[in-house]
């Protein structure tokens, strides 16, 4: 009896070692092999239809052949699934859906991640080692130093700003009896325009024509037209049979705004007293790089300002009338109240802002090419790549923008098992 169920437990043990070498060949299967021979027979396919038909018919190609290619590899993984255990199949088939994805995501960004990095020991052209040299530039370069200026002025002020607008417009949208939808959708309208088109906007109404042009940017065209004293100035009009022509000297003239790396230039600044250490921290402000500034703020404090207002219509009535019924004022209910309620979801809000900022590029871009010391590190990593023809340096830019955003997935995916605990 006790040899029986010894060689019972033998068996039992081996058939448990099979089963668990199975369910290991087959996750390999699912999460590497299979989809490697799938990458890589499209690969060499695509490689060599380039060669034989025109690249419409490459469109086609593509989708017809990519479709097959995934119908055949779930299919093969299907009926391969099909010789494990019973138990083990759930396991086996979440492994067979999810192995393509993180083999797609290990080589389009953990491999090109990597890559960046060992760039970014290399010289210009990527052939030699040149240890910490590129290091050295980022921060002992002037233009470099300007631009993580420019890169931590955007953090600070356009993160806050979106936040502090966003929440006392979320507020206040809140406290409407009527007409709150209405007023929501016209606040987030911005969030639907491309950062392209916003920059385009903004730009023609920052817009500066030398004079006697005609002023066709907003600001400017407004500035000249005001009449100064008795004496009528227009943008380029006939009034009473005079004509009156941007640049007169009896009016004001056109400013450059996104031309002007600091106030120096401009007319409310000539009379202040230089030697003033506070009148010199306003003269010396990058007013460029703060109308860019406005143009993200505008267009993503709608979006923090619909968020916060759904955070806000979940605080439980009871604590707010309990608030109103102990005599508080809605400033100390927004504060004592509201702020504690919502504190993960301005969190998240601060978090979206911060990675948004640190990859900023259209709107730099759009506005200034990155010029008039108005760079940020995206464009100046394509500066770098694309019109000095560095990749050591470019790869150098892309090392520090991803060491800014390290910490804030350590921080998101701490936040995120701390939730689930």
């Amino acid at each position: 009896m006790a040899i029986f169920f010894i060689v019972k437990l033998v068996k039992m043990k081996h058939k448990t070692q099979r089963e668990k070498l199975l369910n290991f060949g087959i996750s390999s299967l699912a999460l590497g092999i299979f989809p490697l021979i799938w990458f890589l027979s499209q690969a060499l396919l695509f490689r060599e239809l380039t060669e034989l038909i025109s690249r419409n018919l490459l469109v086609v190609a593509g989708i017809i052949i990519g479709s097959t290619f995934i119908f055949l590899l779930f299919f093969g993984m299907n009926k391969i699934i099909t010789y494990a255990d019973k138990d083990s199949r759930d396991s086996l088939e979440a492994k067979m859906f999810v192995g393509p994805s993180l083999f797609m995501i290990g080589l389009f960004l953990f491999y090109p991640a990597l890559r960046t990095i060992y760039l970014s020991f290399r010289d210009r052209y990527g052939n030699s080692y040149n240890g910490f040299e590129n290091y050295l530039w980022a921060f002992s370069d002037q233009e470099m130093l300007v631009t993580i200026r420019n890169q931590i002025i955007w953090l600070v002020f356009v993160v806050t700003f979106v936040l502090l607008i966003g929440l006392a417009v979320g507020w206040l949208s809140d406290r409407l009896n009527k007409g709150e939808a209405f007023f929501k959708s016209i606040v987030f309208l911005p969030m639907a325009i491309s950062a392209v088109g916003a920059s385009a906007i903004f730009k023609f109404i920052y817009e500066y024509r030398p004079p006697p042009l005609t002023q066709i940017g907003i600001i400017n065209g407004i500035r000249v037209s005001v009449d100064q004293g008795d004496y009528i100035c227009a943008n380029n009009k006939n009034i009473d049979g005079l004509d009156r022509v941007v640049g007169d000297e009896n009016c004001l003239v056109p400013i450059g705004w996104l031309q002007q790396r600091d106030m120096t230039n401009l007319p409310f600044v000539q009379n202040l007293d230089l030697d003033n250490w506070f009148n010199n921290i306003i003269v010396n402000i990058p007013i460029n790089t703060i109308l860019l500034m406005v143009i993200m703020i505008w267009m993503f404090t709608g979006f923090a300002a619909v968020v916060f207002s759904a955070g806000i219509k979940a605080i439980p009535n009871e604590i707010m009338e309990a608030g109103q019924i102990d005599g508080a004022t809605e400033f100390k209910i927004f504060r004592s109240i509201v702020i504690p309620y919502i504190k993960s979801t301005i969190v998240v809000v601060g978090t979206y802002m911060v990675v948004t900022v640190l990859k900023a590029f259209d709107i730099i871009y759009v506005g200034t090419r990155g010029d008039l010391e108005t760079n940020l590190l995206a464009v100046k990593m394509l500066d770098e790549f694309s019109k000095y023809r560095n990749i050591g340096r470019s790869a150098t830019v892309a090392v520090l923008i991803f060491v800014c955003v390290f910490p804030i997935i350590w921080f998101t995916i701490k936040r995120e098992r701390e939730t689930v605990e």
